[in-house]
Parts: C-alpha cells; sequence; structure tokens
C-alpha cells in the first residue's frame, strides 16, 4: 500500500510539473496568451465548472476578450491538488528543536504540519509549496513521546501523508521567572516514568524517576553553599536509552537562613472583641514571607490566618471562639526556612451578652450566618482573609480549575506503578524497607508473641535453645496457640487428630502444631462460624468502612458517602477472594472442607490500622479489611494450614496489585462515577496490599502463624514481595521532597519495639529460666 502510494505521488506531481512547465511562472491573466497553443476544446469545457467552485477566478477570464483561449487559464493551479508526501524523519531520538519537516506537494498548495495531537501552537506550522513543488517547516515543540505521529495534510485537496518518529525534550524545572529559591529541593514535570537528573554548577547533583503524571522531585546529593547557583536537567524516558538535551539553566538561589521573627503590632495585647467578630492582625515580617498567626488557649493551638508579607508589613483577619488567647505568629520565607516565635499577644473573645432581647429574634436572622460557617468557612472567604486561606495549599482542591471539592477525596488520588530499568532505585529503597521491617518489627513481635505466651501459661523450662518456635516442644506450641489461636485442641493433646480436647476455645482441632490463622482459623469464642443475623455480615462491612475513612479526611458529605460506599464494596472484595481462595485450595492441600466464619475481633485491627495510618500522616493510608475467615471442618495439620494460608495471602496482595495498576489506567475523575470508581480500585489496592501485609505477621490469629510454622523460606520469601509492593505503594515520589520529625518518631519507636521485644525473650530464657 505505501508503495502504492508514492508511485500514485511521483505521477501526480509529474504531471503537475508538466502543466506548470508549459503554463510558466505567470499570473493567470499574464499567462494565457502561451497556454492556449496546448489546450483544446475539453479544456475550455472543464474551464467552467472550475469557475463555477472558483467565483473569482472566473472574473478574469472575462475582461480578457481578445483571446479565445482566456477561458483556459484555471489549468495554472491544477483542479485537485494531489497528496502531499513527508520527506525522511530522523530514526533515532530527537532531542534538538525546532524540528524541521519537509517534503513535496502540488505548487501553490498549503501544507498543514502537525505532530501529535497537536494541541498547542507549538505543535503546528503551515508550509506554502514553492513552483518547484517543495514545503518545509519547523515544529518547535512536538509533543513527547514514542512514534509521535507528524501529519501533513494539504489545503486544497483535503489528503494527507504521515510519518512517525521518536521525541524526547528537556525536563522542566519548576520556577518563576527562571529563577528558583530553595533550600536545596528541586522539582517540576518530564515526561511520565522518566529519569530526570539535575545537575548544579559545583557538580551536585540528584536524579529520581517521575511518577505516571510526570511530577518529580530530588534533593541535591551535596548541599550547596548559600548563594545563587544555576542548574540544569536532563531526563531518559523508558522508550530510549539516550538521553533528552539539557534545559535552560535555571537560577537557584539556596537560602538555609531562617528568617527573623515577625511582630504583631495589632491588637494591642488586652484586647477584648465579642465572639464572632472578625479579628483584625497585622505586624512586620520579611517581604516575600509567609506570616501564620496562631492562638493558643488551653486547648491547644489554632490557625487563624495568613498573610503575604509586602514590603515589611503583613494583615490578616480572623475568628477565633470565646474564652481567653495567647496569640503569636511565625513566618516562612520563600526558601520553606521557618522563623522564630513572635511577640506574644493576650486577647479575650467575649461570649454573646445573654441581656439584649436580639438573642430570641436571632433565629430569624440565622439563615444568613448559617450559610457563612458551614459550607461557607472553605468556599465564601475568597473574598475575605479568614481561616480558610492557609490551609488552601495543602489540601490541594481549592485551586483554579482543578478537581471540585466533591470529587477530590484522599482515594481519588493515587500514584500508580513505574515499572521501568529507571525506577530501580525507588524499588531498591522499597525492598530495603521491607527486609528492615520483617527484621525489626515481624520477627520481634513473633519473640514477644511466643514468650508471653509461654509465661503466661507457666512454662517448665525448656532443655534446649530456641528461636521462633520451630525448635520449641510440642507443649510450648500448644500453650501458644491456644492463647492466639483461639484453638480447642491440637496435635500436641489429640495425638494429632482433631480434637477439641480443650472445648472450651475451639470448635475442632488444629492438627499436630494447633496452628490456627486468618484464613485457617479454626471458629473461637471470638468467631461467629454461622450468623443468626443475615444483616450481620453487611452491617460489619459498613462498619469497616466507616472505620477505614477514619484514616484519611472527607469533608464533603456527598463524597464521604460515596467513600464509604467504595470502601464497602473493595472490602467485600478482599473477603471475597479470602474466603474463596481458601475453599478452592483446600481440599487439594489436605485441610478438607471448610466453612465461613465471622471474625469481629477483627474490626478492632481495622480500626487500629485507619487511626494509626491518621495520626502518623501516611497519604496513602496503611489500611487492613479481612473480617472474614474460615474454619477446617476436620483435622487439619501445620502443612495444610501454612499452605492455604499461603495461597490466601498471595491471592489477596495479587487483587492488591491489579487494581494498583488499574488506578494508573483510569483518567481524572470527571463525575461521580468516574471518581466513584477510582476510589473503588485505590481502595482495592490500599485493603489488598495492606490485608495481606498484615495478615502476614506470625503472631496469634494471623495467616503468618500458619505459614511461618510451615515453611521458614516460603514466609520470608512473602513477607519480602508483599512489604516492597506495600512501601513502593505508600511511599510515593512526593515523600522524597516533604521531609519532617514523623519519619524519626516512627524510626525511634520501631528499633525500640525490636530492642524490648530481644530483650523479653532473653530475659524469660536466661535470666529466668523458670518462668
Amino acid at each position: 500500500m505505501l508503495l502504492s502510494a508514492l508511485i500514485l505521488v511521483g505521477v501526480a506531481s509529474a504531471a503537475t510539473l508538466g502543466v506548470i512547465g508549459t503554463a510558466a511562472p505567470a499570473t493567470a491573466a499574464t499567462s494565457t496568451p502561451s497556454a492556449p497553443s496546448d489546450s483544446s476544446a475539453p479544456d475550455s469545457q472543464q474551464a467552467s465548472p472550475d469557475s463555477q467552485q472558483h467565483p473569482q477566478s472566473a472574473l478574469p477570464q472575462a475582461t480578457p476578450s481578445s483571446s479565445p483561449s482566456d477561458t483556459t487559464t484555471p489549468t495554472s493551479p491544477p483542479p485537485t491538488s494531489g497528496p502531499p508526501t513527508i520527506d525522511q524523519l530522523p530514526s533515532g531520538l530527537v532531542t534538538r528543536f525546532p524540528l524541521a519537516v519537509s517534503g513535496s506537494g502540488t505548487a501553490g498548495d498549503v501544507i498543514h504540519v502537525s505532530a501529535g495531537a497537536a494541541s498547542t501552537a507549538g505543535a503546528r506550522c503551515d508550509a506554502p509549496v514553492n513552483a518547484q513543488g517543495d514545503w518545509t517547516c519547523s515544529i518547535s515543540t512536538p509533543p513527547d513521546g514514542p512514534g509521535v505521529t507528524v501529519r501533513a495534510e494539504s489545503r486544497d485537496s483535503g489528503l494527507s501523508a504521515s510519518s512517525r518518529v521518536d521525541v524526547l525534550s528537556p525536563p522542566v524545572i519548576a520556577s518563576q521567572s527562571g529563577t528558583l529559591v530553595s533550600g536545596g529541593g528541586v522539582h517540576g514535570t518530564a515526561y511520565p516514568g522518566a529519569t530526570v537528573t539535575v545537575r548544579a554548577e559545583n557538580g551536585s547533583s540528584c536524579s529520581f524517576p517521575a511518577d505516571s503524571a510526570g511530577t518529580w522531585g530530588c534533593v541535591l546529593s551535596k548541599p550547596l553553599p548559600s548563594g545563587t547557583h544555576r542548574i540544569t536537567a536532563t531526563q531518559r524516558a523508558p522508550f530510549s536509552s539516550q538521553s533528552s538535551g539539557t534545559s535552560a539553566p535555571v537560577a537557584i538561589t539556596v537560602d538555609t537562613t531562617p528568617p527573623a521573627a515577625p511582630t504583631i503590632g495589632s491588637p494591642a495585647p488586652g484586647t477584648e472583641a465579642p465572639v464572632g467578630a472578625p479579628l483584625a492582625f497585622s505586624g512586620a515580617g520579611e517581604n516575600g514571607a509567609k506570616v501564620t498567626v496562631y492562638g493558643s488557649d488551653d486547648n491547644g493551638s489554632t490557625v487563624v490566618c495568613s498573610a503575604v508579607v509586602h514590603g515589611t508589613s503583613w494583615t490578616c483577619s480572623g475568628r477565633l471562639g470565646a474564652g481567653r488567647f495567647t496569640v503569636s505568629a511565625l513566618q516562612r520565607d520563600a526558601a520553606g526556612n521557618v522563623s522564630g516565635g513572635s511577640n506574644a499577644v493576650a486577647i479575650t473573645v467575649l461570649t454573646a451578652a445573654p441581656s439584649p432581647s436580639t438573642s430570641p429574634e436571632s433565629p430569624s436572622a440565622t439563615p444568613s450566618p448559617h450559610s457563612t460557617p458551614s459550607p461557607a468557612a472553605p468556599v465564601v472567604p475568597p473574598g475575605t482573609t479568614p481561616s480558610p486561606t492557609p490551609f488552601d495549599p495543602y489540601n490541594g482542591n481549592g485551586s483554579p480549575g482543578g478537581t471540585p471539592d466533591w470529587l477530590d477525596t484522599p482515594f481519588t488520588s493515587a500514584t500508580a506503578p513505574v515499572v521501568s530499568v529507571e525506577a530501580f532505585p525507588g524499588w531498591l529503597r522499597s525492598l530495603l524497607l521491607a527486609a528492615a521491617a520483617l527484621l525489626l518489627l515481624a520477627l520481634p513481635a513473633r519473640l514477644l508473641a511466643v514468650t508471653v505466651a509461654r509465661e503466661r501459661d507457666g512454662r517448665e523450662k525448656r532443655s534446649r535453645a530456641s528461636i521462633f518456635g520451630r525448635n520449641r516442644s510440642r507443649a510450648e506450641l500448644r500453650d501458644a496457640d491456644a492463647l492466639y489461636a483461639g484453638a480447642g485442641g491440637s496435635g500436641a493433646r489429640g495425638g494429632g487428630a482433631a480434637g477439641g480436647a480443650s472445648g472450651t476455645r475451639g470448635a475442632s482441632g488444629t492438627g499436630a502444631t494447633g496452628a490456627g490463622a486468618a484464613g485457617a482459623l479454626v471458629a473461637g469464642e471470638n468467631e461467629t462460624a454461622a450468623p443468626r443475623s443475615p444483616w450481620l455480615i453487611p452491617t460489619a462491612f459498613v462498619a469497616a468502612a466507616a472505620l477505614v475513612t477514619l484514616s484519611s479526611p472527607v469533608d464533603d458529605a456527598g463524597a464521604y458517602l460515596r467513600v464509604i460506599l467504595a470502601l464497602a464494596v473493595a472490602l467485600a472484595a478482599v473477603n471475597a477472594v479470602w474466603v474463596a481462595v481458601a475453599r478452592w485450595v483446600s481440599p487439594h492441600f489436605g485441610g478438607g472442607r471448610v466453612t465461613l466464619t465471622f471474625r469481629p475481633w477483627m474490626l478492632v485491627v481495622v480500626g487500629v490500622a485507619a487511626i494509626a495510618s491518621r495520626l502518623l500522616g501516611l497519604q496513602p493510608a496503611l489500611l487492613f479489611g479481612l473480617i472474614l475467615g474460615v474454619a477446617f471442618a476436620g483435622a487439619a495439620g501445620r502443612v495444610a494450614r501454612g499452605r492455604v494460608a499461603a495461597v490466601q495471602v498471595a491471592a489477596v496482595a495479587l487483587l492488591g496489585v491489579v487494581a494498583w495498576l488499574t488506578v494508573g489506567a483510569l483518567p481524572q475523575p470527571t463525575g461521580v462515577v468516574s471518581a466513584f470508581l477510582r476510589e473503588l480500585a485505590n481502595a482495592v489496592s490500599l485493603l489488598g496490599l495492606g490485608s495481606a501485609a498484615i495478615a502476614l505477621l506470625p503472631i496469634g490469629g494471623l495467616a503468618g502463624r500458619a505459614v511461618f510454622q510451615w515453611s521458614r523460606g516460603i514466609w520470608l520469601g512473602l513477607g519480602l514481595v508483599i512489604y516492597t509492593l506495600l512501601f513502593a505503594l505508600l511511599l510515593p515520589v512526593a515523600s522524597l521532597v516533604e521531609t519532617g520529625q514523623g519519619t524519626l518518631v516512627v524510626a525511634i519507636a520501631v528499633f525500640a519495639f525490636a530492642a524490648l521485644s530481644v530483650c523479653v525473650w532473653l530475659w524469660e530464657k536466661y535470666v529466668e529460666p523458670e518462668r
């Protein structure tokens, strides 16, 4: 087909050139004496329909009546222009711009050239075809990507030709008017998934892959001294091994010196104001810095208002509740440095006076105040300066043209996984964090759980050293199982058969080890094998969804209901996979038939995970949602239970990965349905990976305990894979730029827990072996 098109183009071009050669390079009016010699009657017949199509060309034909051949003048531009052609485009990666595009066409025609979707003016150009049939034009900013389509279309005939080329332009460093004020961090936009490398004039550099939205950020490896420096950036996309060109230099002003403390000049100390009335604050500060005013009382501190310093002064207004407050201010400069506290001003906000008779009449006037405080606190104050103003930069939904508040929730925004060679540093970081979590959290928790179980049951002295339960006695395993698995009989008591020897806690035996676990958990006193009410489990799912919403703030009431529905569906999907996989694989692994159980005590784990995510500021949140389980009908041994639990954990994690990939494929929400689908996919990914990670802990009635007692290697392999995926999901690119004391607190807590667990185990084993 392509060869045939090229032949037709050549024939048309040759015919066109032949006509042009006889018609000469003159205008329609002056070239008519030479053209008629080759024209014939059919030519004059063709002129009349052409003159109907082009009325303007018919006028010149009527004026030169001296020669009848004047009627053939429209033959100088052919009645129908042929299709244009495009010359060979660069075969390698295009990194220099503008991109020159050339080709051939019909003389006098105009070729419209576009690259990609041509959404910007820089991706389009127009080229007139000269008398020789050649045209050329330059596209200043073609879109980045592999196989970008370059299309040339004839203005006269509408015919077109196209070709493809790989394009990668330099990344963009976010700045204002070519300058950037920073403490060392740099951010910007690039091709999604590309690795961006930033270099400074002193040799300092940093690199990191851009996320699915093209956002990137990194901190230069060697701190830059205070002053002005020049930085550039390049990027390397997954579709090419070649890097882009270097971006235009950006001047970065490094400022690591905190500004001086601002001052509050108004109101004066001792000022009294009625409740509900706006309070005006003003003072002095550093030009360009942002001043935030805080009001503190016995209940804590709250942000009153904020303003940008113009020149040396600032002013803002806000409201406070009734009470005595100490007002102070901080200022943050453009580089992010925070000053010390300002002078403190004591003010009193008086309650409304009860004496005026207007209080009974106030209900009639309440409609107007009601419209101001409730929804208007975040929405109306654009014209004023109350407290919503300082919060707009942080909640991410107040920017013009952004996603509406009723669509934008913590579950509609997510970062899709980037799977490429350039993303290797990020995945390596997640792998190291996964190994640290297993070493400092999971294994110490196992030590602590077994130690506490042995001490509470009055263990006899052990005859040999043991770690993690592999070489522990049957009685020791029995006691730990009875305490944590909720199992009735154990293999130690019933000789490995389905016992129920203890009877008080379990419904069936747990086999040789008594390993009850989240997918292989025996129904005990806290599990309901057959719910009495058909509404029990649906109600539990709604309650679990409400608990999960505690992990992230959702302000809009309509969005809150939509998020709860998405979470309830996601919880149902995760639990359905958890139970269905156990029912399918248990007979094949020697576990026999299993029955559905409801585990209401797992709602506590759901709530703890959600609240901990909220307190630690995890975004995305670490979520858990497994409130259903299965009970083995007969005697299932350690191997069967471990295999079933391992497959359950892997299946739920796989569901989370599939949902995570789906999040990256979904577009930004534009309506209720698209927002719900994105929230559902995001919720399934968070619940799937989070539930698998928590269920893999080798303690209590969790599935990880059964896997751990069956095979240490399988447990370790699953743990590394699942926790690596979990940390990759919980730590997007933005986490490298936003640093704080929260990370240090978590690290200290993790090391303290590991040290405490090991110390308790060593104490029980060596210091007081008789206990």
